[in-house]
């Protein structure tokens, strides 16, 4: 199996009170556009992004390595109806939603309450500023669907063109299918 080409777009947090470790497998960035505006379409994670710590980056693979990372945080700006805009430092703290006002908290614990129940799904929206994104094209064979990639540093272990894998041997080696994969799940 050669090393494909791909971008991984990672969504997580830590085991905790809340589990996600969710990766997009792709081979164009127009479909990852598109999978985050998916995920940050549901307010609960919104809610993991802004308050629980989410990791949000993009992996860029070459050839089966990991050559770049980027967080996405400080691209993303969540607007919520009544309230200033929530952008992020690069640490994916956020940041902006309570400059203008003496109760911090207050207006904290009612947009995290908000968007963990579901209470404020209609009024949130995120944007991803893309044209800031320096995002690099991927080089080589890029991996398309029905391809198997790993997520990892070391993508040729052993597999070559000719062995013949089923897709559960496959995973147990380590590798996930091209598209959405949550190990929490």
């Amino acid at each position: 199996m050669p090393p494909k080409s791909f971008y991984d777009l990672a969504f997580g947090v830590s085991p905790g009170g809340a589990r996600k470790d969710a990766h997009y497998v792709r081979g164009s960035l127009d479909e990852i556009k598109a999978d985050l505006a998916y995920e940050l379409s549901e307010s609960i994670n919104v809610y993991l992004l802004c308050w629980y710590g989410a990791e949000l980056a993009l992996h860029v693979y070459e050839r089966g390595e990991r050559v770049h990372s980027i967080d996405i945080h400080p691209f993303i700006t969540v607007s919520v109806d009544g309230y200033p805009d929530i952008t992020f430092l690069g640490s994916g703290k956020p940041t902006g939603y309570n400059t203008d006002t003496d109760d911090r908290d207050n207006v904290e614990m009612t947009l995290s309450d908000g968007m963990f129940s579901g209470e404020l799904d209609d009024a949130i929206k995120v944007t991803v500023d893309w044209d800031s994104v320096d995002v690099p094209s991927l080089v080589g064979e890029i991996a398309v669907k029905n391809d198997y990639v790993k997520l990892i540093e070391n993508h040729l272990d052993g597999l070559h063109d000719d062995d013949d894998f089923d897709e559960d041997e496959l995973i147990d080696q380590g590798y996930i299918p091209y598209g959405f994969t949550d190990f929490e799940a």
